[in-house]
């Protein structure tokens, strides 16, 4: 199965996400600035206001850069005692307890962290569903969620992708081209239980002793192969099929498909059953030591070509998967937090950026949040044909906090450029003042 073409899905106009690159929309907001249709509701900037506005936008990316630069060191000190990549030793040590505490504020802060960057939480129904549709590229997998102490599954952008599959009302001779919804980014982020903790659920549940003497003996072949139960693992993918979940999940098994199932019947059912008789006639006709060696021979040749199909078939899956962890896997582990912040940060800036742009060209008017919302949702439409949910509220609440916006009641404008940049230097100054206090305290642990 070969993709030809990824698009948007139609209904990206629900999501937050702005689908526009933070360089490319500073160059159209101040090409805009100078080469607009002048009119009341948009008037053309003059050339020193278009100066300032580069200059506002450049400090205030900087700005950004510095608080979430701090976020990042918060996110990874938090992250340390659970990272199953680190190459550094220490002398530090945690207790079961400041572990616990340090995983429940690394899942809530990188819960927030998505949220700022404009993910959706996928819930328990949502991964259910998915987990139980049938997967785009023919293959079956199971997954043990008991296996998890804590999942977190964020997805954004959703997008259909054009593939040829074959169908079974052509006995699979043909091919027909179909729409797949995909998740264009999608994070997870896991933790295994430990074996006790997972015995007791288990038997919370009443499984049978054989049922979990097998089940505990594979969850711990898979903590060999992961080293331990006690990290935590960040994991990003790209365009990912909705319905192809399983195949993240790291305790995935392949499971033969009914085709399969009935394909290897009918090919080793009949096979074997025809050796067996052949190698029955022959033992009963069979007098001498040879033609009894010749007859087990070929007998266990069929039995060897059967085994070799079932392997066969086992480590094409295995292949298939392989290639496609491969290709959709963005970054693991420390590098997903690195990457997530950079996203977060793309996205305050821009929304900040459209919200204050806005208000700046009504020269001075005030706007109600709605018409601000609607106005941003146009100017992007306008010049990139896209559309999506503006987080107005979230835009003007960083806008009031930096100083560069007034309020009264529920009606906005933006404050002069000069004004602003003076706004936030001092902001810049309080931020360097927070900095020194800050590695102060990190010095003392």
């Amino acid at each position: 199965m070969r993709s030809k073409t990824i698009h948007l899905h139609p209904d990206i106009a629900d999501k937050n996400f702005i689908p526009v690159s933070r360089r490319e929309l500073i160059k159209t907001i101040i090409t805009q600035s100078g080469e607009g249709r002048s009119n009341k509701l948009h008037p053309k900037l003059d050339q020193p206001t278009i100066k300032q506005l580069r200059t506002l936008i450049e400090v205030l990316q900087t700005i950004y850069h510095a608080r979430y630069h701090r976020y990042y060191l918060s996110l990874k000190t938090a992250y340390r005692p659970f990272n199953p990549d680190k190459d550094v030793v220490t002398k530090r040590s945690w207790t079961s307890d400041e572990k616990q505490c340090l995983q429940k504020k690394l899942f809530s802060e990188m819960s927030a962290l998505l949220q700022k960057a404009n993910y959706e939480e996928l819930d328990e129904d949502q991964i259910n569903q998915a987990l139980n549709n049938e997967m785009t590229r023919g293959l079956s997998i199971g997954v043990e969620l008991d296996d998890y102490q804590q999942v977190l599954i964020y997805a954004r952008g959703r997008g259909l992708i054009k593939t040829q599959q074959r169908y079974w009302q052509s006995l699979f001779l043909k091919k027909r081209e179909v729409e797949i919804p995909i998740y264009r980014r999608l994070n997870m982020m896991f933790r295994f239980r430990g074996v006790k903790e997972l015995e007791v659920l288990l038997k919370n549940k009443r499984m049978n002793h054989l049922n979990l003497w097998l089940y505990l003996r594979r969850h711990q072949r898979l903590m060999q192969d992961t080293n331990s139960d006690d990290y935590i693992f960040l994991r990003q993918f790209r365009d990912i099929p909705c319905s192809d979940l399983e195949m993240l999940f790291p305790n995935s098994t392949l499971r033969f498909t009914l085709l399969d199932k009935i394909k290897l019947t009918a090919t080793g059912g009949a096979g074997t059953v025809g050796g067996i008789m052949a190698l029955l006639s022959k033992l009963t006709l069979a007098i001498k030591p040879l033609t009894l060696i010749i007859a087990l021979l070929g007998f266990g040749s069929v039995l060897g070509r059967q085994v070799k199909n079932i392997l066969y078939q086992q480590n094409h899956y295995k292949m298939v998967l392989s290639r496609s962890l491969y290709t959709h896997s963005l970054d693991i582990n420390v590098g997903v937090i690195s990457t997530l912040l950079d996203q977060a940060q793309d996205e305050d800036i821009k929304e900040a950026i459209l919200a204050y742009f806005i208000l700046l060209q009504t020269g001075g008017k005030f706007l109600s949040s709605f018409e601000i919302k609607l106005r941003v949702e146009e100017f992007l439409q306008t010049h990139y044909r896209v559309a999506f949910n503006f987080e107005v509220s979230d835009a003007l609440t960083k806008l009031r906090k930096d100083g560069l916006v007034m309020q009264d009641g529920k009606n906005y404008k933006a404050i002069k450029t000069d004004a602003a940049c003076d706004n936030l230097e001092k902001h810049w100054f309080d931020l360097y003042s927070a900095t020194e206090s800050l590695a102060e305290v990190m010095a003392e642990r």
